[in-house]
């Protein structure tokens, strides 16, 4: 199996380095050190600060470096963009002029002269045109014009069958992302997310500990993990609270800007914990009874890779899941409901019919479904290419 070895990476992100890791991290981080990787985090827009707070510690208008998580990966934060990028095509195109001028004067400065460019946005074709690299990769994992906000999905989606017209190699997350875009593309693999698998299987050590937090709460636990974001069905989760008051909601994870909880904060058997380190994650997973996985029906979770489930799996876990294409393989080990009723009978029957041989059959299932695997078969393809223009 080759190894991708002593490149130089330039990476346009969807996600800042931190605090919540994604398949970005985990497939940047894993790479061999040999590596050099620039990590371009996604540039707020002008009205960001207003819109999350948090965007103000991000303001500069000249753009600034964010440090080194790792050795061979150092990080840096683009300055502000023009909003509107995603509703009009021409605002969209000024924007990318303007990261690209950005990126282009970072890359000099570290002297990398004809990177890998490997980008998470769909409208980066101008950007990448400016950014002189030797192969572009373009890793989908998302149907990006399916965002609520605003957004026009048409002007989307054509920068995106522009970027794939430019792509040298591409991966998608999910089968409907693959036949969307499997015509627009020169090679174009199918690759769901993964987890960690060693790490949260951690889950299953008798000495992890539990937080105080969690430890106090009654049982049987139910847990989610993640940023609860628009897309999570809130609604469902407090259908599923209210139903059975006698279960604890756990929310692991911090909540965004503008998310109806439908009540869920101000249920007495529901606790918000706030977001928590990777590292942590475990801690509280081996504190709970079953992991929920609750994506509300959309055009954006039909085409999604959810991958705390990989993450529910490895960590021996009972998992119940609402209905999508990404978890249906999955049937045999893990709860798949199609309705709020549904979701209680399949956490009761994940609760009644919890055991040693259940979830062996869990974490044998997870380790197929390894970081280390997926990353081994990016750098295999791209590889190929590398060699194919020696």
């Amino acid at each position: 199996m080759s190894k991708l070895q002593n490149q130089d990476i330039v990476c346009l992100s969807s996600v800042d380095w931190d605090p919540i890791w994604t398949r970005k991290q985990q497939v940047l981080s894993r790479l061999d050190p040999s590596n050099r990787i620039l990590y371009v985090e996604p540039p707020g827009t002008l009205l960001s600060p207003f819109k999350d707070p948090a965007f103000r510690r991000k303001w500069r208008p000249w753009g600034r470096w964010g440090g080194r998580p790792q050795p061979n990966i150092i990080v840096f934060q683009p300055p502000f963009v023009l909003p509107f990028g995603n509703l009009y095509a021409l605002v969209g195109r000024l924007n990318q002029y303007w990261v690209g001028f950005w990126v282009r004067r970072a890359q000099r400065k570290l002297g990398m002269n004809r990177p890998i460019l490997w980008t998470y946005l769909p409208g980066t074709a101008v950007t990448a045109r400016l950014v002189r690299h030797k192969l572009l990769i373009y890793d989908c994992v998302d149907e990006h014009g399916a965002y609520k906000g605003l957004v026009n999905s048409r002007v989307v989606w054509d920068a995106e069958r522009q970027l794939l017209a430019f792509t040298d190699v591409a991966f998608v997350t999910a089968p409907g992302l693959y036949e969307r875009r499997k015509q627009y593309a020169r090679r174009i693999y199918y690759l769901p997310n993964a987890a960690d698998v060693t790490h949260f299987a951690k889950a299953c050590d008798p000495n992890t500990s539990v937080p105080e937090e969690v430890e106090r709460l009654p049982r049987p636990r139910l847990c989610f993990v993640g940023v609860i974001q628009e897309w999570v069905d809130t609604e469902l989760l407090a259908y599923l609270a209210s139903s059975r008051p006698d279960w604890t909601l756990v929310m692991v994870g911090p909540v965004a800007p503008g998310v109806n909880l439908h009540g869920l904060d101000r249920m007495p058997n529901v606790f918000f914990t706030g977001g928590k380190p990777k590292e942590v994650l475990p801690h509280y997973l081996r504190g709970c009874d079953v992991c929920v996985n609750p994506f509300r029906a959309s055009a954006l979770t039909d085409n999604v890779s959810p991958l705390k489930f990989y993450e529910y799996l490895a960590s021996g876990r009972p998992v119940v899941s609402t209905a999508m294409p990404a978890v249906e393989e999955f049937a045999d080990i893990v709860g798949i409901a199609q309705d709020p009723p549904g979701f209680v009978a399949a956490v009761e029957q994940a609760l009644a019919g919890e055991n040693p041989k259940a979830r062996e059959k869990r974490l044998a299932r997870a380790s197929e479904h390894s970081w280390d695997a997926r990353v081994a078969f990016i750098e295999e393809k791209i590889a190929s290419v590398l060699r194919e223009r020696e």
